[in-house]
Parts: structure tokens; C-alpha cells; sequence
């Protein structure tokens, strides 16, 4: 029994066609760095018993939150709005929709909605379970 090399050739053009084009997922690379957004290096981090937690926040028109800080590492993804973000020194950033903010870490800042829509973030907290997320000054 010969292998039609015509056919086997077809099979495995066929079989590439449909390993390429068997889903539709992109990714898209938001945020990678070793620092917060003030240019502070991420120290080499040991945590005992990690804990991982996701907030859905969401600033009104106008509105400011106290001024806080955090004492581990947390990313804010700006799913909708405009942020500024100013420290108790009068550092700032702006984040927009879209954009990743790295949080500064033991630092006092608040973060305030500087658009015509309500802020919209989704934050993620890495660090020792039981640590409060946020600590207000």
C-alpha cells in the first residue's frame, strides 16, 4: 500500500491551515515592568501565604478618594475614565482609558476622576494574606 504523496501533501497543507486558524485569541501586552510608576524598583518579593485579590472600582464624576497608601504590589487597569493619581510630594500621573497604572508601594497618594464619565478600574493586589489592601493616612 503506497502513500499518495498528492493527498498526504493537501492533508497536512489542510492540517496547517486549520492548526492556524483554529481559534481567534489575540493577546496584547498591557503592562510589563520591574517598577511602580514613580521609577521605585520591585524588590525581590517573599510572601508566605500569598493572596491574590481583584477590585472593581469605580470613582464618580468629580470625586476624590483619601489619601492612602499600599503596602504590596497592585496594578490598576483603567477600563474606563481618566485618572490622575497625586501624591502627598505632588507627584502625578494621569492614566487613561485603556492604560495600566503599576501602584507606588508605602507612599501616600489619592487618585481622582479628572474626565466627564465615572472612573472604571479593575485593581489587582498581590501580597501576604490578611494585609489590608489599602491603609488611609
Amino acid at each position: 500500500m503506497g502513500i499518495n504523496k498528492k493527498a498526504l501533501i493537501i492533508l497536512m497543507i489542510s492540517l496547517v491551515f486549520a492548526i492556524n486558524t483554529a481559534y481567534s485569541a489575540q493577546k496584547e501586552t498591557l503592562l510589563q515592568t520591574t517598577s511602580t510608576w514613580d521609577n521605585c524598583a520591585y524588590k525581590k518579593i517573599k510572601i508566605k501565604k500569598p493572596e491574590v485579590t481583584v477590585l472593581k472600582i469605580t470613582i464618580g464624576i468629580g470625586e476624590k478618594l483619601p489619601m492612602h497608601k499600599h503596602d504590596l504590589v497592585n496594578i490598576a487597569y483603567v477600563k474606563k475614565g481618566i485618572l490622575i493619581v497625586i501624591t502627598d510630594k505632588n507627584e502625578q500621573i494621569t492614566v487613561k482609558e485603556g492604560e495600566c497604572l503599576p501602584e507606588i508601594i508605602g507612599k501616600y497618594h489619592y487618585g481622582k476622576n479628572a474626565g466627564a464619565e465615572p472612573v472604571e478600574l479593575i485593581v489587582f493586589y498581590i501580597g501576604q494574606q490578611g494585609t489590608p489592601l489599602s491603609v488611609n493616612k
